[in-house]
């Protein structure tokens, strides 16, 4: 399958989410998303980001994605800054409009602005607890839109049981690690990367890290959150905090380092973007089976669920026979990075959400 290197007519594309924070997976796939697409030939790209916590050389990057770009920063300087973009494109009508996110400024976008198709990307898991956060008018947008993208097929399940209408699933875009391979030599190192949040099981990695049973393993983790910061972790002798990464270069760092990467989540998953890194490059994982990690859990012995956080035990239990199996060189990361290859790789979803938008 061959990426599109240009389309059969000028098309108009409205992208609009709701908030764009200094990391996470969602910021990432945006970020590709919008790449890939203004690199097709024949599509230009509008941009509206209502809330951004993206730094100055990111909010650059954005621009230089779009023709038109408001990146909002401040609620009252949003406001009369998406009065002026609507004001400059009242003769417009796009040929597709993108949102993603969720709340009711969904809704809103869907009503104020002229389109053709409109395409709405859920990327949490769509289960019952996330269905229990979802507004009246963000439901409203959910069976409004042309389409609606979950980013597994178990979420598009879920989603469509509760609307009672098709919903189609299409990953969201990672970044290709195929090249990257584990170099260091001597103890495991398991790890996490990302969003530091409670929900997704620092606190558990924290106590993983001083279990004796387990002192053969080097914890680490790599991000940035409020609530844990640099001083959190000089607690925990067996656990080391490397900061945060910024790119393809630093994550591939990253990604030689780690013998295994551990989501041991209670936040409502869709399809976790660092799970598709790790695929890419062929590293187990051990994940809670949250939203659609089920879809990808491919291998046994290199991608194991759990239940749920609260058994400690079964944790400990998973972590210390994926250890053992990486010992005794059990496992083979193959069939992860050729999954990876045919179903997730930037080519393959380049075409798919062309298909989606605009035919």
């Amino acid at each position: 399958m061959l990426v599109m290197e240009t389309v059969n007519r000028k098309y108009r594309l409205l992208v609009y989410t709701t908030q764009m924070l200094p990391t996470g997976g969602i910021e990432s796939h945006l970020r590709q998303f919008l790449c890939h697409m203004e690199n097709i030939n024949g599509i230009s790209i509008d941009l509206v980001v209502l809330h951004s916590e993206q730094m100055d050389e990111q909010v650059k990057y954005l621009n230089s994605l779009s023709r038109k770009a408001l990146i909002g920063r401040r609620k009252i300087t949003t406001v009369f800054k998406l009065l002026l973009f609507l004001i400059s494109n009242r003769w417009t009508k796009y040929d597709a409009l993108y949102t993603n996110g969720q709340g009711d400024s969904v809704y809103w976008i869907g009503k104020i602005f002229r389109f053709k198709r409109w395409i709405h990307h859920h990327h949490t898991s769509g289960d019952l607890d996330d269905q229990a956060t979802w507004t009246a008018k963000y439901t409203k947008a959910l069976t409004g839109a042309d389409e609606v993208i979950a980013c597994s097929t178990k979420n598009a399940r879920d989603i469509a049981a509760k609307l009672e209408r098709e919903v189609i699933s299409v990953p969201c875009f990672s970044t290709d690690m195929s090249f990257k391979k584990r170099v260091n030599v001597g103890k495991l190192c398991f790890g996490y990367y990302g969003r530091l949040i409670p929900e997704k099981g620092i606190d558990l990695i924290c106590k993983l890290s001083e279990d004796k049973e387990l002192s053969h393993i080097q914890f680490l983790i790599w991000g940035e959150g409020e609530q844990y910061p640099q001083e959190y972790f000089d607690n925990f002798s067996n656990l080391i905090y490397r900061g945060t990464f910024r790119g393809k270069e630093e994550l591939g760092r990253v990604l030689e380092t780690l013998d295994a990467y551990l989501l041991l989540s209670t936040h409502p998953e869709g399809l976790p973007i660092s799970l598709l890194e790790l695929m890419s490059a062929g590293i187990p994982w051990v994940a809670t089976n949250k939203g659609g990690i089920s879809d990808i859990a491919n291998d046994p012995l290199s991608t194991r669920l759990i239940r749920d956080v609260s058994d400690y035990e079964e944790i400990k239990r998973v972590i210390l026979s994926l250890a053992d199996d990486l010992i005794g060189q059990k496992i083979d990361g193959n069939k992860q990075i050729n999954l990876y290859q045919t179903y997730f790789s930037p080519m393959v979803l380049t075409e798919k959400w062309v298909k989606v938008l605009f035919e």
